[in-house]
């Protein structure tokens, strides 16, 4: 990292640190701040929609990217899909098949300072477009972790395993337009509205990669937020969290030498 992007993240958490449930995130040794690089827009254009357009002091003025430290393992064959309704779910169950996986333990946790009515489609409601971006971004910072072999080390069932071998970073190229997370791309997107996002207020996303075969990967991913009304009251620690939006998604990774899908 430069000394701008460490001073950026620094500034980053000294603002989150403020929120009792993000500081308790932030706090978790099992967890590493990393760059949020789709937050610089490059020359291309790339990046732009999220580096700038919802980076504004009533969109997103603030989002902190956090990674785990040891990837879990992620399943060798396609999961079962998330099921769209309970009827489904009852019948995955009945069949015998493994269930879905679940989102825990995470390989990436994004926290969203959500600004305000620049992010509204419905009074104090995030347009639920934006809350697809946010957990698509969680997603292909997981994505890219695996594929990158940039955690500290990965673990599976039997306990820890051999950390992975970095894969090489292609060249920064003249224009500074290189995207050090790679060529990925969201092939199909699911995410079930389970109720509204609030804004302003923060949204944590969680998203981990739970099957890879190849360049192909299945994500999941929630995006959470306290219960103001629940228990607790002013007592944040004791705030209920709310699962907002559930999601699943498959991504495929391209090789750098190739130039499209």
């Amino acid at each position: 990292m430069t000394t701008s992007t460490n001073h950026a993240i620094s500034a980053t958490i000294a603002h989150l640190r403020n929120h009792t449930w993000a500081n308790t995130l932030i706090s978790s040794p099992d967890y590493t701040a990393i760059t949020t690089d789709s937050r610089r827009p490059k020359p291309s254009g790339e990046d732009t929609f999220f580096g700038a357009t919802i980076a504004t002091p009533t969109t997103i003025p603030h989002v902190l990217t956090l990674q785990r430290q040891q990837l879990t393992s992620p399943l060798s064959a396609p999961p079962a899909w998330l099921p769209a309704t309970k009827e489904d779910a009852a019948a995955l169950k009945k069949s015998g098949a493994a269930p879905t996986p679940g989102v825990n333990p995470a390989d990436i946790i994004m926290i969203y300072d959500l600004g305000g009515a620049g992010v509204a489609g419905h009074p104090s409601t995030v347009h639920g477009g934006v809350v697809a971006t946010m957990i698509d971004e969680a997603m292909s910072l997981a994505v890219a972790a695996h594929a990158s072999g940039s955690g500290a080390g990965t673990t599976g069932d039997e306990g820890p395993g051999p950390s992975p071998s970095p894969s090489p970073s292609p060249s920064p190229s003249p224009s500074g337009d290189r995207n050090p997370r790679g060529k990925l791309f969201t092939s199909q997107l699911d995410v079930r509205y389970k109720k509204p996002v609030v804004t302003p207020q923060l949204l944590v996303v969680r998203a981990r990669v739970v099957a890879r075969v190849g360049r192909k990967y299945w994500v999941r991913a929630q995006a959470v937020q306290e219960d103001e009304a629940g228990a607790g009251g002013h007592l944040e620690w004791t705030k209920r969290k709310v699962v907002k939006a559930d999601s699943m998604a498959f991504w495929i990774v391209v090789p750098e030498n190739q130039a499209k899908l």
